[in-house]
Parts: C-alpha cells; structure tokens; sequence
C-alpha cells in the first residue's frame, strides 16, 4: 500500500510539473507578440548573450539559436531552464541569480522571435510505380522518419520513381514578408502547404516561390519524382525576401552546404574600414565606412549625401562574393536609419562626385554643388553617436535634411535641430551630430 501511494504521488508530481512546463511554454509563446517584451530581450541578449551566440543569434563559441538544432531541448521552458542554470562544463554559466523571471522570458521570447527554418520536422516516402504514377496511397509507403537538423533532405529516396512528404512547423521572420525560392524548379511538381492550405506556386518557371505567413506555421511540402533525372532532384530550396536579393535561411540541406559558404564578416576593429560592395536596402554607387566605435555609415556617391547608419559590426560580404557582385552585402548590425532617409544638402542642383583622400585612415568625400567644393568625413569614439563634419571654403547659405525618428536626435553646431529641413549659414565647417537614443 505505501508502495502505491508513493507511485501514485510520484506520478501527480510529474504530471503537475508537465502542467506548469506547459503554461509556462503558453505564456512565453505569447509574449513572443509583444513589442515591448521583445525589445527588453533584445537588449539583454545583447548585453550578456551576444558575445558566445552572435549579435545575430547564428552562433560564435555558443550555438546557432536560430536553427532546428537544440541539443537540450526547444520549448520555451527548457530553453528558460537552460538560461537559469547554465551547462558550465561547457563554458555557459547560468543566469538565474542575474536576471529576474520576467527579464529571462524576455531573452527567451526574443530568441524564438528570431527562429527560421523547421521544428519538429518528419517525412514520409512511397515508392510509385511509373513516372506516370500519381495515386498515393498508404499501401505505397515504405519509410517514415524524423529530420532532427530541421532540413528537407532530398537525397533520401533510393529508388527511381517516388513521392515524397516533408511536413512540420515552420518559423518565418516575423519582421519581414518572405518565401520559399526553389532553383532550377522546371519541371519539378512540388506543392506547399501553409496551415492546411495550398500555396500558389509564383515565380518564374525555373525560379520558382511560395508566399509565407509571418512566424509561427505549419507547413507541408511534396514532392513526386515524375520524368525528373536522378541528378536533378537534390533540390536546393531556400528562405528569401520577397524581392530575392536576401537569402535568408536553408530550408533543404543542400540549401545549408551552399549557405555556410556565403558568410565573410567584414568588422573594423583598431581601424576604419571602407567597403565598395552592393549593400542590401540601399542604392547603388554606396560606399559603406566602419569606424571601430562600432558606427558605420553609408556615403553614396550619387546624391553626395549620408543614406544610410547602423550600429554594431560592418558587413557580410559573403552573398556579395558567393553571388559574384549579384548578392548584396549584409549590414551585420541595427539600422539607425536607411534610405530614402539621409543627411543631404536639400537643393534642386545635382552634385558631382570628386573622390575620395585618405587623412590619417579615414576617407574624407569631395563634391561639388552649384560651383561650391564640399568635403565631408566622420569622426566617432562612442557607439551612441557620430560626427558628420561638412566643410567648404566660402560662407553662404544651405539647407540641411535630416532624418527624423525616435532613434536620433540631432545637432548641428551645438544647436539642437527637430525640423527635417534646417537653413544654416555655413562659414568653413559645420558640425552635423546624431546621438543615438
């Protein structure tokens, strides 16, 4: 009897703990939704988690977070468990003494914002008789299995004719519209299913894509051999923007092996660096600048004016390389602003570029407006601010635009500015600053 009754007490305490795990995963999932939770992560992952796992959450010393791979566990309570008491013997210390429960569901509702790529991901395969063949049936599966990389791997069936079944949740960005880009898609049938329903196959016919919802999903994809070659049908399918000049995440696994191959980090560590590369969200003819204060700027040599600043580390330029100059670059950190915002001269008159010197390592930009020689450079020694120093030889007249958002503020000479157009008087220098908030 006290055998039972310790059995029968054991089993309520596990199934209560079950309980708790499930509305503690409930309440973080939700949490996922709101903004102000998710910055407060965001600023605390990078404050503390960043460093091992990546400002991007891609991994460093510390594992990808991004991906399908979790060794201890993905719900969000095991994921908070893991941040309260650490794996030590392997370098991760615990944080439940440092943070408080609300800050640490925070951390973990802003890492499950930023998952891309399957959960939980199984397929199924039958064997067809003929290319012909189209009736699947149950009689017709010979495998099942579970794909615990969180990739589609079409490398799986040995046999000539097949259909094959990948099904699981699916997380999209949550901040971005995006899509599933198959290559070289002509004749391949492949249909997708989001949440039960079908997606619309658009696209071209060899570069084809499926629409996604944002977040969380269900999404199903088949697959059926048909008249399709041996060789052809490793498909490579990846996440993209809508635009595709971001791919954003592998969705098959020979997707994956062609992705670890476009990362080449660009940063400016004890000195300033300049980049001549397509850079993503802005217009061509950009030079980006990386200061080692971790502030970078865009000077576009077009309009001769400032179209773009980011906090954080300067570039990847392996899509640009990979892609042979058709991939844009990748900003690596957080946008302050982006064009069409920009500091520009605001004149009817167009510029002309002059080029660029170097003085003492960094590059100061010549132009000229309506007959007047202007040269601009940066100077920064905190990752909250930047200097943009304007200079010309003659005193006259301009009008400065200025971007206007919650996340600068503005001065030029000292004087505060909150108009997005300002007339100074310009004598041999003005000092444009941005302070980050």
């Amino acid at each position: 009897m006290k055998r039972l009754v310790i059995g029968f007490s054991f089993i309520l305490m596990v199934v209560s703990n079950l309980g708790s795990a499930t509305e503690l995963d409930d309440m973080i999932t939700a949490k996922v939704q709101q903004p102000e939770v998710l910055s407060q992560g965001q600023t605390l992952f990078e404050q503390i988690c960043a460093s091992c796992h990546g400002k991007d959450l891609t991994g460093g010393s510390g594992f990808n977070l991004k991906d399908a791979e979790w060794v201890h566990g993905s719900k969000p309570s095991q994921i908070i468990n893991n941040v309260k008491t650490g794996f030590m013997n392997a370098g991760m210390p615990g944080f439940g003494a440092v943070f408080t429960e609300p800050q640490l569901q925070s951390i973990v509702a802003y890492i499950l914002s930023k998952r891309e790529g399957w959960s939980d991901l199984t397929y199924k395969l039958y064997q067809l008789d003929d290319e012909n063949d189209k009736d699947i049936t149950e009689d017709k599966l010979i495998k099942t299995g579970s794909l615990p990389k969180g990739l589609a791997d079409y490398s799986i069936p040995e046999i000539q004719h097949y259909f094959i079944e990948f099904e699981g949740d699916f997380y999209a960005p949550t901040d971005i519209d995006s899509q599933i880009w198959l290559e070289w898609g002509f004749p391949h049938e492949v249909n997708m299913y989001v949440d039960g329903e079908q997606v619309e196959r658009t696209g071209s016919p060899w570069y084809p894509t499926w629409r996604l919802k944002r977040g969380k999903q269900h999404l199903r994809i088949t697959y059926r051999s048909g008249t399709t070659k041996p060789q052809q049908r490793n498909l490579v399918m990846l996440g993209t923007t809508l635009d595709l000049k971001v791919k954003l995440f592998a969705v098959s696994s020979r997707a994956k092996a062609i992705l670890e191959g476009k990362k080449y980090e660009v940063k400016a560590e004890s000195e300033t660096v300049i980049q001549r590369k397509r850079i993503h969200e802005l217009p061509p003819f950009s030079i980006s600048v990386g200061l080692p204060s971790k502030m970078n700027y865009a000077f576009n040599t077009k309009s001769c004016s400032i179209v773009g600043l980011w906090q954080g580390e300067l570039l990847n330029i392996g899509p640009n390389i990979a892609g042979r100059g058709e991939d844009p670059s990748l900003p690596l950190g957080e946008w302050v602003f982006k064009y069409p915002l920009e500091v520009a001269q605001a004149t009817e008159s167009s510029c002309k570029y002059l080029g660029y010197q170097l003085v003492n390592g960094e590059p100061h930009f010549s132009y000229q407006v309506d007959g007047r020689v202007y040269r601009m450079f940066a100077e920064s020694s905190s990752n909250n601010s930047i200097n943009f120093n304007l200079r010309s030889e003659s005193k006259h007249q301009l009008t400065m635009s200025l971007p206007m958002s919650e996340k600068v503020s503005w001065t030029i000479n000292n004087k505060k500015i909150t108009e997005l157009k300002t007339s100074v008087t310009m004598t041999n220098q003005l000092i444009i600053t941005a302070q980050i908030q």
